[in-house]
């Protein structure tokens, strides 16, 4: 077969178009000459390269460029166009560069169309304005199709602009179904951990706040799910979601995204189970696939029956509500500067009934040398291996994870040195009796997200583990818009370790880091850190 795409420029008309027998064909260059892409590779279960750019310099297509697949000779009767919307700092070429996506739905007789959002162009982009991007050019797919139905098949935050454009921005007549794989409907708690007041320092320097990170927290989705729910055609397309649990068979940065997740339930590594289930929507499957695995041809044969409205499938069912799972709080965040040739140190407190920790480390170079010390002072032999990230919410990060069971009660040490000044942020998961016994935002429930500025949280300690006269709470209130504007609140000596929360600023979204600090009944220290997120409307 020919495995061809033509990549197609709309500038308010259709162009003309260079057919030659290779596997691609590309836009044409100033001396005529095409662009020929690589055929795309069969998967064989293992993690495709992701092709995620920095956020803000790595990706160098062209934003509204779109790609047309090459027609089938098996071409489906009546079989709508399959138009394939790529995810945050994601460009199309996700779905046919050592990706069989594209291939499997060529073999499957489906035309197929792909499109680069603003992303694609070096700056992640929010949903209002990928969504305005994407329905302007569904319109010219559609034209280019004659008026063809056209399904879309989603990935990762793509869902979202998605909705966007067809609620918002009025693209819903020209679309059949959507099927929106692994979408963070209801946001990432790793958007969350990028703006808290802990990873500052590393996020600076990988330039990983973009408007895409910041639209993606889950105070500012809360947001957008109450107003996009309002639209006329919020629901009038037909949704179709999948979601993925996989995440210990990814990457280093799936992995090291999936076990800070895990607090908060199964996930791919990026997005929980939870937040790729839409209201309103068809719930297909939540399977064993990473965040990666999912956009591939290995999800095609699961969502096939549902590219046109008249199949169903029992195995699915209608979503009415989602209830996002509370965080269980069994974790520690840490983050700074690294100096130069330094010997940085890290403390990582262990109480006496930790069976294991999992320390996730990520530093914006790759560091010279990483040492595990115990609470003796002694350097521990453990497995770890450091590896570059080019996806997830900190792309271009090194990541390093180091397990280590049983470990005895103490302050624990990880030793770092660098080449040159950089900056670190560690997560610790505990595997333990959870000590923080309830932890809620009350307000927001009750009172219209729009109108309020004013949220109770609720913070309470397990009193049978812990000594209260040793506790202490530091909430670090940061308006995201503006990080230099936090406010810093301390609440100590007693298991209700809640606090009243105001916010000066409106329209923006607030982040919470919450580390709480003490000691067990036992005289051990432990800390732990909480991270959430409130959108404060107008």
């Amino acid at each position: 077969m020919y495995s061809k795409v033509r990549r197609s420029v709309f500038m308010g008309f259709v162009g003309a178009f260079l057919f030659v027998f290779s596997p691609f064909v590309m836009s044409v260059s100033a001396d005529d000459e095409p662009e020929k892409l690589p055929e795309p590779n069969e998967l064989d279960g293992s993690d495709s390269p992701s092709l995620a750019g920095d956020p803000g310099n790595g990706n160098d297509e062209t934003p509204g460029e779109w790609i047309e697949g090459d027609t089938p000779s098996n071409l489906k009767d009546d079989a709508p166009i399959l138009l394939f919307v790529p995810g945050l700092n994601n460009v199309a070429q996700v779905f046919y560069e050592d990706n069989d996506m594209y291939e499997t739905a060529f073999d499957a007789g489906y035309q197929t169309a792909f499109i680069q959002l603003h992303d694609a162009g070096g700056e992640s982009a929010d949903m209002w304005d990928n969504g305005e991007l994407l329905a302007e050019k569904i319109d010219e797919i559609s034209n280019h199709f004659d008026g063809k139905p056209i399904t879309i098949v989603a990935y990762s935050k793509g869902g979202v602009d998605t909705q966007t454009a067809l609620a918002h921005y009025g693209a819903w007549d020209k679309v059949d179904n959507v099927i929106t794989l692994s979408s963070p409907h209801h946001g990432s708690q790793l958007a969350d951990l990028a703006y808290s007041s802990w990873a500052g320092w590393l996020a600076d320097l990988l330039g990983s706040q973009g408007d895409g990170t910041y639209s993606m927290q889950t105070g500012e989705m809360e947001a957008f799910r109450s107003e996009i729910e309002e639209k006329e055609h919020a629901n009038t397309n037909d949704y179709y979601t999948l979601g993925g649990t996989g995440w210990g068979s990814g990457s280093a940065s799936i992995k090291t995204g999936g076990l800070y997740l895990s607090q908060y339930g199964s996930n791919d590594g990026v997005v929980t189970a939870e937040s790729s289930i839409l209201p309103g929507g068809v719930e297909i499957e939540v399977g064993d696939w990473n965040h990666t695995t999912i956009r591939t041809g290995d999800t095609f044969p699961v969502f096939e029956d549902y590219l046109t409205t008249d199949e169903s499938s029992n195995q699915a069912f209608d979503v009415d509500d989602v209830i996002m799972n509370e965080p269980s709080a069994d974790q520690l965040v840490r983050g700074g500067p690294l100096a130069e040739d330094d010997d940085n140190t890290v403390a990582i407190p262990v109480e006496e009934d930790v069976d294991d920790i999992s320390l996730n480390l990520m530093t914006a170079d790759i560091p010279k040398q990483i040492s595990l010390v115990d609470p003796s002072g002694k350097s521990e032999n453990v497995d770890m291996e450091t590896v570059k990230s080019e996806e997830g919410y900190f792309p271009g990060a090194y990541h390093t994870v180091i397990n280590k069971k049983a470990p005895e009660a103490g302050e624990w040490e990880i030793e770092l040195s660098t080449e040159k000044d950089s900056a670190y942020l560690v997560t610790v998961d505990y595997e333990t009796r959870q000590k923080v016994k309830s932890h809620l935002k009350e307000g927001n429930d009750t009172l219209d997200w729009k109108d309020s500025k004013h949220i109770d949280y609720q913070l309470e300690m397990d009193s049978k583990q812990v000594e209260a006269s040793s506790l202490e709470a530091v909430y670090r209130i940061t308006d995201t818009q503006n990080p230099e504007e936090t406010k810093t609140l301390f609440t100590d000596g007693k298991n209700d370790l809640s606090q009243s929360l105001s916010f000066d600023n409106t329209d923006t979204v607030y982040n919470l880091t919450i580390d709480v600090s003490g000691e067990t009944t036992s005289g051990n220290p432990f800390q732990r850190t909480i991270i959430d997120s409130v959108y404060v409307g107008n």
